[in-house]
């Protein structure tokens, strides 16, 4: 929880927040509502939700795993939106989109793996939920290609949906992770939320040292 909090902090603060002002100055008022949205889902909405033999996981809990899942889905959506974008452009761009995207699902899936993993305590529903950001991703560029010719969101829509993703992910991080992990009092497991973080900048050069030699 302490790594996954981390990257989650960090993707959302270093990643979606720029990225959603550079597009729409109005990103903050989504990031708002994704938190508001977060808080009356966890209250109103997350004890409905059932998860077969893990029925009794308790609703803050719930309410976790399912808003942790949207974030991330509604994000790799409009990631495949932007590579089926950028292949319109040009091939070698489009190329490049694609590589960085695909590096970018690496730090995605180990967090949302993590959190389904240490709620749930099930290996293949954490595998399932990583592979499903890929299928959300695929399917944002299929769905990209048919509508090409009919409509395309701009990018004030996509900077919208990001700066709400944002907002989830703030709101999980500082309100569900972080606290069940001060609540244990264990320091080396605290210390991992530094190590999520780290991982983050540590995959970021990556991506940023491989990107501009693929042009």
């Amino acid at each position: 929880m302490a790594l996954s909090a981390g990257l989650l902090l960090a993707i959302a603060i270093l990643d979606f927040v720029p990225e959603s002002l550079e597009h729409n100055s109005f990103s903050p008022i989504f990031i708002l509502i994704g938190i508001i949205g977060m808080y009356l889902f966890q209250h109103f909405v997350a004890g409905h939700f059932h998860f077969g033999e893990e029925a009794h996981v308790p609703k803050h809990r719930k309410s976790t795993v399912v808003g942790t899942i949207a974030g991330m889905l509604i994000h790799t959506f409009f990631d495949g939106f932007s590579i089926a974008a950028s292949f319109t452009v040009d091939f070698r761009v489009g190329i490049t989109v694609f590589i960085s995207i695909f590096l970018h699902k690496i730090p995605d899936g180990i967090t949302i793996s993590s959190i389904i993993y240490v709620f749930t305590r099930n290996r293949n529903k954490a595998l399932h939920a990583a592979l499903l950001l890929g299928v959300s991703t695929v399917a944002g560029a299929i769905i990209a290609t048919l509508l090409s010719n009919y409509f395309v969101p701009s990018e004030q829509i996509v900077a919208v949906a990001i700066a709400f993703s944002a907002g989830i992910f703030i709101y999980v991080a500082l309100t569900d992770l972080l606290p069940a992990v001060n609540a244990t009092g264990d320091r080396l497991a605290s210390s991992f939320f530094f190590v999520g973080v780290s991982l983050y900048f540590l995959l970021s050069w990556v991506i940023q040292s491989l990107t501009p030699a693929l042009h």
